[in-house]
């Protein structure tokens, strides 16, 4: 019955009248729907429906939700770490559940990008919630009280550690089990990011994945969880996880070898918990890219075969694109050598894998050919910055007095991920330019200007269509604007991006993510922006889209805030607010 009621909830009741977003990047965390009341054709007529505001303090903490919509109802989590039930034509709340989180427990992890919904009978429908301050949290989605029958679950407790533990990402339900990423610290003592699976009914633990050894955890060394979250082939029942980097973080003296499972593509037969095989896309990470977004699963057609794939856009700036099955880089790698360590006591990897396609999404590498050209004056201060500093070379090691490398903290691919196209078998993804000056110990810094824009040549921010079945790019275009910089004389730019994108069958592509306050619609075949709309605040969280009572919505949260103002990116407002457009009735 589970799974019976469980296929009918991912087809999303096409060819119905409702068209739901049921899981958080619709099915197999692909990020499409086949939707197509609002098209390439109609798309001008576009305009805001109802804006829901959250009555949060705005730029707090940045909204990054993208709901749900799952049988007449919107289920979305708030800045304040409330969940809420709304009518999704009129944007008014059904219920509100208070998670009560504790933020002085919640480390870096203070946002929450969505909910899970769980249909485990014809009676029993359940939202599952990771909070921030490591806990797992059952609700009735009908009447947004606590589940009586679900047991409290202390993450710390399940990990045996007193170190802060989080969750960011929605969990992921597969049958009667639910997974949640599990985000730690980053330095000595961080607590091991192990994969769980709980009972999504009573909240029973079932199996777990050690991502590090108990020799390792012992020693200090930890992390390595798959904090962007999971995805499950409801099909094969394979679950598919791309874990962090192991800690501490830049300095991998405590953590000899390549840190075996960190870095990784990881499949785990979601039933049992057993590996099915791992891809390792850093080796003895030292630059912060860990994997931070949830694979997709996609298929492509690959030398007169049907390939069913699973692909991880990387902070690093590539796209791995595996066979589903073995796990094998349907594209192959090169192994390219990395600069030997000068630290005593460190020893890097000797060479990293690199995918042969697709080409690299963003810029991987820092030299004075990229610094920036927009303006004397910037190109003279970043100049200054960079005296003294490491760079011209990949895969640098971070120094005591610093080294630029590209990308930065936020990517590469940013947290977001990607999305598919499974009629045309295209992938697509947003990228930064955004170098990071990384030292060891770790001391956050962008390498900007004097007036805080990128140090390098622009785009800052690229949105990219990778043909699937040949590896190379359909279009690529530049995503964002400085309007400011653009009233100078200088070329747009695009912006840092954090969130991810949406595509539909009405063969549109949606993205918020950029600081300029804009959610943008893109022809998904060409890449030709159609039309761009004003939000109150920038849209860190990825657009979704269903249709109710035979009317096609997109939502999405627009709050601003987070990374992008505290490091000076994004000088807009803030604000409270999930934003929903329609076409007129």
């Amino acid at each position: 019955m589970v799974t019976c009621l469980s296929a009918l909830l991912l087809a999303d009741y096409v060819g119905s009248r409702e068209i739901g977003w049921s899981e958080f990047g619709g099915e197999n965390g692909s990020g499409y729907s086949p939707a197509k009341q609002i098209n390439s054709q109609n798309i001008q007529k576009l305009k805001e429906a109802w804006t829901f505001h959250t009555g949060d303090t705005p730029g707090e903490i940045p909204i990054q939700c993208t709901p749900l919509v799952v049988d007449g109802t919107m289920y979305l989590v708030t800045g304040g770490h409330r969940v809420i039930a709304l009518d999704p034509a009129s944007g008014k709340p059904k219920w509100m559940f208070d998670s009560k989180t504790d933020l002085a427990r919640s480390g870096h992890a203070k946002s929450s990008r969505g909910v899970a919904f769980a249909q485990l009978d014809r009676r029993t429908r359940r939202i599952l919630y990771g909070s921030p301050d490591g806990r797992i949290l059952s609700i009735d989605a009908s009447t947004g009280q606590a589940d009586p029958g679900f047991r409290s679950v202390d993450l710390r407790r399940e990990l045996g550690t007193g170190g802060y533990v989080g969750v960011s990402a929605a969990p992921t339900v597969f049958g009667d089990l639910v997974f949640v990423g599990i985000a730690s610290d980053e330095g000595k003592w961080a607590a091991p990011g192990h994969i769980i699976a709980f009972s999504a009914r009573t909240g029973e633990r079932k199996w777990s994945f050690e991502v590090l050894s108990q020799e390792q955890v012992s020693k200090g060394i930890g992390g390595a969880g798959a904090w962007s979250g999971y995805v499950v082939d409801q099909v094969s029942g394979v679950l598919y996880a791309a874990t962090g980097s192991a800690a501490p973080d830049f300095d991998g003296r405590d953590r000899p070898g390549d840190n075996l499972y960190a870095n990784s593509l990881l499949a785990l037969d979601a039933k049992t918990g057993k590996k099915l095989w791992h891809f390792q896309t850093v080796r003895h990470d030292l630059w912060d890219h860990d994997n931070a977004s949830r694979p997709v699963l996609c298929h492509l057609s690959h030398k007169g075969k049907k390939v069913q794939a699973v692909a991880v856009l990387t902070k690093s700036g590539f796209c791995f694109v595996l066979d589903r099955k073995t796990g094998k880089p349907v594209y192959g790698i090169r192994d390219v050598e990395v600069p030997k360590s000068i630290t005593d006591g460190e020893i890097s990897s000797s060479t990293q894998p690199e995918p042969i396609l697709p080409p690299a999404l963003a810029p991987t590498l820092f030299t004075k050919n990229e610094l920036t050209n927009i303006s004397a004056q910037s190109r003279a201060s970043v100049l200054k910055l960079i005296e003294g500093l490491d760079f011209g070379q990949k895969y640098l090691l971070p120094t005591a007095k610093g080294t630029v490398v590209a990308p930065g903290y936020f990517g590469g691919s940013p947290w977001s991920g990607g999305s598919f196209d499974p009629r045309t078998n295209t992938l697509f993804a947003n990228t930064n330019n955004l170098p990071g000056i990384m030292s060891n110990p770790a001391n956050y810094r962008m390498l900007v200007d004097h007036e805080g824009y990128p140090g390098v040549k622009p785009p800052w921010g690229l949105l990219t269509a990778i043909n699937l079945n040949t590896g190379k790019f359909r279009w690529q275009k530049t995503l964002g604007e400085y309007r400011e910089l653009t009233q100078r004389g200088v070329p747009q730019t695009g912006t840092p991006n954090l969130g991810g994108t949406l595509v539909t069958a009405g063969n549109l592509l949606f993205v918020g993510a950029t600081c300029d306050q804009k959610l943008r619609a893109f022809d998904s075949r060409t890449g030709k922006m159609l039309k761009e709309f004003d939000l109150p605040a920038s849209a860190y969280a990825a657009p979704m889209t269903y249709e109710h009572l035979g009317r096609q919505y997109v939502v999405i949260a627009a709050s601003g805030g987070g990374y992008m103002k505290r490091f000076g990116l994004d000088r807009g407002p803030v604000s409270d607010s999930f934003v929903c457009f329609a076409l007129p009735k």
